[in-house]
């Protein structure tokens, strides 16, 4: 029997919880505006008969933001008089208008639907500059050095303020909850060089290093609220000025990211015409984290592809063999934690991919794609200093293979 037959036949079995029902909508009642104007300059060069090539460029970007997400304050649900001071019982505390077991009515008066607003801007600018050089017809050298960075999550600024009780002292619990509009976008510079040599008829294999230094990453902390922090969310210093803010922030130092790639793709136009059609490929890179931070980046150190396709007049098929490292989830250090933390791992994993089409018409095709065909799922583990091999399996997930299958027209 479906629920709603169930809810048709004994609609007493069922009761609405309205508190829930008035909370749910307005806490994903969120909004935000994000507008990004940039500007580019760039310049070319050619030097030594064209061997040399450089690009360089500068990027700037103008953000503003304007957003709203949902409000939580405790003291909209205290008894006031006319000229607006809160009523104290005999024990010193607030009276309440509603008592909290009027679950609804108290949400009523202390959850309100976008009264968080948020508003902020910043500019920022991008330097770039690529060369590349032809030592040879078929073999040329490249080098690059760019600025990039990461946005916050819109949550940063829609995500919502819960304010503190103004009538009790701060302290660990009673403190601005939010999300840190304020925080700064992380930044990245990024320098790297690669060698690449083309084979003569369909083909290259190249191997390029990278380094690229993170600041600005984000961490969580709590701070004495500012002036300038509240003028960001309109709040008064003269009520809030004295309490704690739980929020985001931007952590101190950097964080270097050095890694090697290597990139192999050949079509093997020297078998028999039978075979015609065949390439192969493969790639790879390793990478290692260091700094401060380093626990906060999800990053594999080693990834690896392969695979073979042929390719025909009217049909193709493809197989990709796809392998991850190691993946760094997360690094937790604290009370019951051993001295050196407990790093959350993502076991490596080795996934098959393929993919297939084929053409009826001139205009449509038959395809398929069956990702993960063996059904490898992700293993989670924990590793510190003292945990025994047999105590680091934490947990399995498990997604399936997905299969699809369609027909795709060209007009």
């Amino acid at each position: 029997m479906c629920i709603r037959d169930s809810y048709q036949t004994n609609p007493s079995h069922f009761r609405l919880d309205q508190n829930g029902a008035y909370r749910a909508p307005i806490t994903f009642s969120k909004r935000a505006e994000e507008t990004v104007s940039s500007a580019y300059l760039r310049g070319d060069v050619q030097l030594w008969q064209r061997r040399l090539k450089l690009v360089g460029g500068l990027r700037a970007e103008q953000t503003n933001i304007k957003a709203e997400g949902p409000l939580t304050d405790p003291t909209g649900n205290f008894q006031r008089r006319p000229d607006g001071s809160v009523i104290l019982g005999a024990n010193g505390q607030p009276l309440l208008i509603f008592p909290t077991t009027n679950a609804l009515e108290v949400s009523k008066l202390t959850f309100f639907d976008r009264g968080a607003r948020a508003r902020k801007e910043y500019l920022r600018w991008f330097p770039s500059l690529n060369a590349s050089f032809n030592l040879r017809e078929n073999l040329v050298a490249r080098a690059a050095w760019y600025q990039s960075i990461g946005r916050p999550n819109f949550n940063q600024y829609a995500g919502g303020i819960t304010l503190p009780n103004t009538e009790t002292d701060p302290g660990a619990n009673n403190v601005i909850n939010l999300f840190n509009a304020g925080i700064k976008a992380w930044s990245a510079r990024t320098a790297m060089a690669a060698l690449e040599y083309y084979f003569p008829r369909v083909g290259l294999v190249s191997v390029s290093a990278f380094r690229r230094e993170f600041e600005n990453f984000f961490g969580t902390t709590q701070f004495p609220a500012t002036p300038e922090f509240l003028a960001i969310y309109s709040l008064d210093p003269n009520i809030y000025g004295d309490y704690l803010v739980s929020t985001q922030y931007n952590i101190a130092g950097t964080v270097r990211m050095d890694g090697l790639t290597f990139n192999y793709k050949q079509a093997l136009t020297f078998l028999p015409h039978w075979a015609r059609g065949v390439q192969v490929f493969a790639n790879g890179s390793t990478q290692q984290a260091s700094g401060a931070a380093r626990g906060e980046f999800q990053y594999s150190p080693r990834l690896a592809n392969a695979g073979i396709s042929l390719s025909r007049e009217r049909f193709s098929i493809r197989v990709d063999l796809n392998h991850r490292g190691r993946q760094v989830v997360n690094v937790l250090n604290g009370r019951g934690i051993e001295p050196g933390g407990s790093t959350r791992y993502a076991a490596p994993r080795t996934n098959i991919d393929l993919t297939g089409e084929h053409k009826l018409y001139r205009q449509f095709s038959l395809f398929a794609k069956l990702r993960n065909v063996t059904d490898i799922g992700v293993d989670f583990e924990f590793h510190s200093p003292g945990t025994p091999e047999v105590a680091q399996f934490q947990q399995r997930e498990r997604y399936g293979a997905l299969w699809t299958f369609g027909i795709k027209g060209n007009f």
